[in-house]
């Protein structure tokens, strides 16, 4: 599989502006770089000089919320004597972020990808169009800065996708393609000009990866067969990675995710995504209106007018409960480290008492 940029870009080319400058130290010898792929303890980086594999300073890990991601911009310095290895020395403020929450009990965000302007959401416009999933991802998007768009894939194993268009252009933009005709490609093309960094998330055999070979014009990730019986698909795509499209436009690929917990970071909310909820809500005559049986609620009134449907309500308070209890695990583990780190205090503490007095 090619890993590599077919040529070697400028700064500018990979998204490189004078707001990244900025935040590098002045008379600094670390140079800048893309992150193009992640692997578990080492990069491949873009550099102005071409592709490098880059080992990580402990630092740089921790500056990067939810872990180093592909397209994060970093500060490289050579490793040793060998210039095909650098090391990553820091990584620079994200302008924009995708980010969920990680696998596991503990409350932690997982980086997808960083520095993106648009974000489409793939999914199949037959057999796995699933709204509510839809709108977990735009959240998600909405929280981290940057545009969504959603594109419906295999249109052409539908006679009309109109119907499919308007149910989810409720949503975001929307439109549909197919990697097999060739329908649609050249308008997603269009929308990842040069000096733009998109990126394609949705499930797994919804046809991502075909549809990114096809933006490619080559084949670099495997397609996955989709099952009979159920018609969802295999994982193919087996790590996020950049790419180079034909126009000059850069593409982050991400593996199929089964399941999406969206990461808001602190002080962020859902409303920009479901703002008709969020408008009813705030006529409600008590803040802290639960839309059950409250008197003067605009969200139950909004129900039975026709205003609003169930279902957008019961997403939006499944949501909001998610995020509720990440907060919660989030104090409770704060505690437990809180309260270890005083009885090592007080360990230590009374060790030197005991030393003191000679025992």
């Amino acid at each position: 599989m090619e890993r590599t940029p077919p040529e070697v870009l400028s700064l500018e080319e990979l998204g490189w502006s004078g707001e990244l400058a900025a935040h590098v130290p002045a008379g600094s010898s670390l140079a800048p770089a893309r992150v193009a792929s992640v692997y578990a303890a080492r990069v491949d980086v873009w550099t102005q000089e071409g592709p490098r594999l880059a080992s990580l300073r402990s630092r740089a890990l921790r500056d990067a919320e939810g872990g180093v991601a592909v397209g994060d911009w970093a500060l490289v310095a050579r490793a040793g004597a060998d210039a095909s290895e650098v090391v990553v020395e820091a990584i620079l403020p994200r302008r924009t972020s995708l980010l969920r929450q990680a696998a596991g009990e503990r409350a932690e965000p997982q980086a997808i990808a960083a520095n993106v302007d648009r974000v489409f959401v793939v999914t199949s416009i037959e057999g796995d169009l699933n709204v509510r999933r839809l709108e977990r991802y735009l959240v998600a998007i909405a929280a981290g800065g940057a545009e969504a768009q959603i594109v419906l894939t295999k249109a052409d194993l539908v006679e009309d996708a109109g119907a499919a268009l308007e149910r989810v252009r409720a949503l975001a933009p929307a439109f549909a393609t197919s990697a097999r005709d060739g329908r649609g490609v050249d308008e997603l093309l269009a929308r990842i000009p040069r000096g733009t960094t998109a990126t394609v998330v949705g499930s797994s055999g919804v046809g991502k990866s075909a549809l990114v070979n096809r933006l490619l014009g080559r084949d670099v990730q495997l397609e996955g067969a989709v099952r009979a019986y159920d018609g969802r698909g295999r994982h193919t795509t087996t790590r996020r990675e950049l790419f180079v499209l034909p126009g000059g436009g850069l593409l982050i690929d991400t593996p199929g995710m089964r399941e999406l917990k969206p990461w808001l970071p602190e002080g962020s909310h859902d409303d920009d995504t479901f703002d008709d909820v969020a408008a009813f809500a705030g006529a409600c005559r008590y803040r802290d209106c639960g839309h059950a049986r409250e008197p003067g609620c605009a969200v139950r009134a909004a129900l039975d007018a026709g205003e609003l449907s169930e279902a957008r309500l019961v997403a939006w308070q499944k949501l909001s409960r998610e995020r509720a209890e990440r907060a919660e695990r989030q104090a409770s583990f704060a505690a437990v480290a809180e309260s270890r780190r005083r009885a090592r205090t007080n360990t230590l503490a009374l060790r030197k008492r005991l030393k003191d007095k000679g025992r």
